[in-house]
């Protein structure tokens, strides 16, 4: 009696693995939907796209997306996969889709020391990176002002001539 209880036994065991193996394969991962972007980084998206309306601003950019290594080989996988999980905030583009600047919106989470890696990896792109503080962001002058702080140059002198203790000298 006893033999026949062993390979019953083997025989429970095996349908049960797979069984579970089934279930597992079988199993659709499941997920939920998640917003883009947080409320702060939606009122600050809009402000952008008011002081820069002739621009294309694009939110959550992977890094991958806009800088590539340019080595080679084995250094090249390590150098991509320094970036290829990274996302900037927002990516400002002009009509022709030239990137002007990526913009970052600096909370309370962010390591002041991983920023200045990840800007490095852009500025070595020729990429310029502007930072703004979650707490004190600027309004649209201000935005305007540091993503193209010549056109601000430019508008201080046309005003400065046309002030009129100008007119005097």
């Amino acid at each position: 009696m006893q033999s026949h209880i062993a390979p019953v036994v083997v025989i429970a065991l095996l349908v049960g693995i797979v069984a579970v193996i089934a279930r597992k394969v079988a199993a659709k991962p499941r997920y939920r939907a998640i917003p883009l972007l947080t409320a702060n980084e939606r009122e600050f998206f809009e402000r952008l796209r008011r002081a820069l309306p002739e621009a294309l601003i694009f939110p959550q950019v992977a890094m991958s997306a806009i800088i590539q290594p340019i080595s080679s080989g084995k250094q090249r996988t390590i150098d991509f996969r320094r970036i290829s999980q990274k996302r900037v905030d927002y990516a400002v583009y002009d009509r022709q889709l030239a990137l002007v600047a990526v913009v970052e919106l600096d909370d309370r989470t962010h390591d002041a020391a991983r920023d200045a890696v990840r800007d490095a990896y852009l500025a070595s792109a020729g990429i310029r990176t502007v930072r703004f503080q979650s707490k004190a962001k600027p309004d649209e002058i201000g935005i305007r002002a540091a993503l193209f702080p010549s056109e601000t140059r430019i508008q201080a002198v046309q005003a400065a001539e046309r002030s009129p203790l100008f007119s005097q000298v």
